[in-house]
């Protein structure tokens, strides 16, 4: 279940949807409607979280972000800790 805005007046309804995993995932416990505003550091803390984004916007701006978390995902597993300093 989510929440989305409809409307010119900004009025919040709740949507479902059936969950469908060819791994026999669970599905997300929560989940957050993610557009062309959101920030890529946003979203990246959302999915390390574990939330779920439901994406409400262009095809190649989604890529863009899909982009921009992946440069950060490379970015955390390439720096090394502080443990890892002798």
């Amino acid at each position: 279940m989510w929440e989305e805005v409809a409307g010119a007046e900004g009025a919040a309804r709740t949507c479902q949807a059936r969950w469908r995993s060819e791994s026999g995932q669970a599905p997300p416990r929560r989940v957050v409607v993610a557009d062309d505003t959101m920030k890529a550091d946003t979203a990246w803390r959302l999915a390390c979280e574990g939330t779920a984004l439901l994406w409400r916007g262009d095809y190649h701006n989604a890529r863009q972000l899909l982009q921009a978390m992946a440069r950060r995902a490379d970015g955390r597993a390439r720096k090394p800790g502080k443990a890892a300093r002798p």
